[in-house]
């Protein structure tokens, strides 16, 4: 065997195939795999043309088919995961740019993804193995039902996503970069057999192996190498107490920051030795290494602090420490710890400190609430420290440097339209989200705190998420021209005024609003007795709340200086953008889907989607499953008819011009798709009605997840024999469970429900029922559909079957009986 190291382009380039042989498994890559690979391309970016990343290695052995002419074949034995992935990457890249530069878009297909003068299957330069086959040239030929919801067409879907996230109309280059830095920065080690090697053994010794060193464990090595004379000494004073101090992870850490504090911006953690072995490498006494050894203690010492708050004695700047602990992003670390620095250096008072640390909170808060996203937020922090210099970092001073041109510190106007109608409910993280509400109510001020520490609070909707007809008459009178009541709800649900925190939320639940105001008027909350105090609860009041909440975060957090003239602008329309370009072929979504995600109006979805050039916009339809009059496409000269595209991709319509309900992706799927936090840790109340029509919000809200979000819905107009394929093989407990489900069409089961239905001897407990589940898989996977029930999580959890879906496994278990 021989090696050398490569990029992406010189592997690629050429007549060459490089074939995923059977014994591989099938392309498995899941989507935080792809957002640390994501997250590793930008970071090259970011620091610069010369730098590289080491990706890993690819093991190649030559194909026995090879002949002297044509294209010369190899299997991959080791490293099939990211040659895919980054193959698919460069497709994504080429459909994103196809229209606005067809010069990219072609070197990307002659280069990487095509022998363009091979027939047949040697023309496609990576060939996945045969389960993925289909997925994978459906993607290189630009197919109709090219993209699905299998893991290439998931992996497509997500650099999709995120090319459109971080596409700048101000810069003509950006992508272009992307794609250089995949071909040219990427560092592979190439390893290529000898025809006679035994390719199976090469592959089982690869995938045994040992535990590697840290970065911490090489660093520590060389650090001692390098003090022959002083080792025990600077090992007993200084190292010693360091490691009882941080974990290797955490020292890991300390040593980038290390790096960052002394002006490199560039450091990134996955290279910290590297990097600071030729800081290293500039000391040249053991006196200078000791020196180091000794500041490096006392960094770790004010890192412990920001790592743990209440090792910080001074309360007013424990008190800030706590605030960006409960927060909990790890980007605030670099300006923290020069600010605790500049403190403990005399050059900060304690109130100083906390008040510099509250910019940096602010900054990072008022950006969740205007809905922006994170992206480069750890740049521009990372930055913030080298851009003080050796200025004092005070609020003044940082508050100026985040008020600089592209670093949309939201100001206050942004802040009171972004309450009034963004999605707050799916921005940031769950804790977040709580954490802000927390400290709206503490705004209040009352006399008698409520001890969040000790109370199980959770975000409750007032208006709920699941609307009875009680709720709907109430948003009656409050709708627009043209607007319906479900309409209106979906754009009041999930903002700021529509929200609040109580322990009552199972309680609670989809009560109506009088209900309701029996319980938060007795409240400890001072918020919750406010809202108990309305007369009712609709449009108007949840404004008029969401007004008054933006005053309070704008006193809370304060914003950017004069020197940022204009509000940044609103990031919701880059959200739609990723949304389309995340939606699978053979699936639509609805205007009113969309405007719920991204806090606005159907009709100022339709009209956006009209008069921009994005890409599947003949996937949105009307909520009814019909095209809308006014669809146009983006393009003028285009003319063909969009049912026949949707057609054409996968979607069914039927005699009425409807597109199948199952194939919709509703507003909580479209969220997932682009990694909005729906998943949230708050109690999710149970509808009042235990039966549930098919069309009820709450399915969307299910909690599994392979098997259950991957796959299409069950269509009870067309999968009869599918369902009977499903059914048959089914026996025992499985069985039991399964016409449980179907004999009771939208029910809510709970584990309680079913072990009395069926018994203690079929189901004794939880596990018991589980344990029957998973029998289902393997029919599951048969199918192609989605199980055909929904669960949810809890105590107990409960499972539940959509009644169409219940009434198609009725009939297929009649037609097998």
């Amino acid at each position: 065997m021989k090696a050398n190291e490569t990029t992406l382009r010189n592997l690629l380039q050429g007549e060459r195939q490089y074939v995923v042989p059977l014994y591989q498994r099938p392309y498995s890559w899941e989507r935080s795999d792809l957002q640390q690979l994501w997250s590793d391309i930008l970071t090259v970016i970011d620091t610069g043309g010369g730098a590289s990343h080491f990706l890993g290695s690819v093991v190649l052995a030559p194909s026995q088919t090879n002949t002297p002419a044509g294209v010369q074949s190899w299997l991959v034995v080791d490293g099939q995961q990211r040659l895919t992935t980054l193959s698919i990457l460069l497709c994504a890249i080429r459909d994103h740019v196809r229209d606005e530069d067809q010069t990219l878009a072609a070197k990307i297909d002659d280069l990487y993804l095509f022998n363009k003068y091979a027939s047949g299957f040697e023309r496609y330069t990576v060939l996945p193995t045969q389960a993925d086959r289909a997925s994978w040239v459906a993607l290189l030929e630009q197919a109709p039902d090219a993209g699905g919801e299998d893991r290439i067409g998931d992996a497509y879907h997500f650099f999709r996503k995120e090319l459109a996230a971080v596409d700048d109309p101000e810069d003509d280059h950006d992508i272009a970069r992307i794609e250089q830095a995949i071909a040219g920065q990427l560092s592979i080690v190439e390893i290529a057999a000898h025809p006679d090697d035994n390719v199976h053994r090469i592959f089982e010794s690869l995938n045994h192996t040992g535990q590697p060193l840290t970065q911490a464990d090489l660093l520590r090595n060389y650090l001692f190498m390098r003090l022959p004379n002083r080792a025990d000494h600077v090992y007993e004073q200084q190292w010693l107490p360091l490691q009882k101090l941080l974990d290797n992870k955490q020292l890991e850490t300390l040593v980038w920051l290390d790096l960052v504090l002394r002006g490199d911006d560039r450091a990134t953690q996955e290279a910290v030795y590297q990097a600071q072995q030729h800081q290293l490498n500039k000391l040249s006494s053991e006196e200078e290494i000791q020196q180091w050894v000794t500041e490096l203690h006392r960094k770790a010492r004010l890192f412990r602090k920001i790592l743990e708050p209440q090792a910080e004695p001074d309360p007013t700047l424990r008190r800030a420490l706590q605030r960006l602990e409960q927060w909990g992003a790890h980007v605030v670390h670099p300006i923290s710890l020069h600010v605790l620095i500049a403190h403990e250096e005399d050059r900060l008072t304690s109130h100083d400190a906390a008040r510099a640390l509250r910019v940096v909170e602010s900054y990072l808060v008022r950006r969740m609430i205007a809905g922006i996203s994170s992206t480069g937020t750890n740049r521009t922090l990372m930055s913030l420290v080298k851009d003080l210099g050796s200025a004092v970092p005070s609020a003044a001073e940082i508050t100026k440097l985040l008020s600089g041109p592209r670093k949309r510190f939201p100001t206050d106007q942004h802040i009171r339209e972004a309450a009034l109608s963004n999605n707050f409910y799916w921005a940031g993280r769950g804790p977040q989200r709580t954490y802000v509400l927390r400290c709206l109510e503490e705004d209040y001020r009352h006399g008698e705190p409520v001890d969040f520490s000790r109370s199980k609070l959770t975000i409750e909707h007032v208006l709920p998420q699941s609307p009875t007809e009680e709720w709907r008459e109430m948003l009656t009178p409050d709708v627009e021209d043209g607007q319906t009541p479900e309409e209106l709800h979906s754009t009041l649900v999930h903002t700021l005024g529509n929200l609040t925190l109580t322990a009552y939320n199972n309680k609670l639940a989809n009560d109506g609003f009088s209900a309701k105001q029996k319980i938060l008027i007795d409240s400890g909350l001072s918020m919750n007795r406010e809202i108990a105090a309305a007369s009712r609860w609709s449009s108007n009041e949840i404004r008029a709340r969401g007004r008054s909440l933006a005053e309070r975060a704008i006193r809370i957090w304060p914003g950017p200086d004069d020197s940022t003239p204009t509000p940044p602008p609103s990031p919701r329309w880059s959200l739609v953008t990723q949304i389309l370009a995340s939606i699978p072929a053979g699936r639509w979504t609805s205007y009113s889907d969309i405007a719920e995600v991204i806090g606005s109006h159907q009709v100022s979805v339709n009209g956006r989607l009209a008069s921009s050039p994005v890409a599947n916009v003949h996937r949105v339809l009307k909520l009814n499953g019909q095209i809308s009059p006014e669809f146009r496409w983006p393009d003028p000269d285009r003319a063909d008819d969009p049912k026949k595209v949707l057609q054409a991709e996968g979607v069914r319509f039927d005699g009425l011009g409807n597109a199948s309900a199952a194939q919709r992706m509703s507003a909580a799927e479209l969220a997932r798709l682009i990694d909005l936090d729906t998943d949230v840790p708050e109690v999710v109340g149970e509808p009042a009605d235990k039966v549930l029509a098919d069309d009820d919000p709450y399915w969307d809200r299910h909690s599994g997840r392979d098997g259950h979000r991957d796959h299409p819905e069950w269509d009870p107009g067309a999968d009869i024999a599918v369902a009977e394929a499903f059914y048959q093989p089914v026996s025992g407990k499985a069985k039991v469970f399964l016409d449980l489900l179907i004999d009771h069409p939208g029910q809510l089961l709970s584990v309680d429900d079913l072990r009395q239905m069926a018994g203690d001897e079929i189901f004794s407990g939880a596990h018991a029922v589980a344990g029957a589940i998973t029998a289902l898989a393997q029919p599951q996977r048969v199918s192609g559909r989605r199980y055909p029930y929904y669960w949810w999580q809890g105590e107990p959890a409960r499972y539940a079957m959509k009644p169409s879906v219940a009434e198609l496994f009725q009939q297929a278990r009649t037609n097998l009986n």
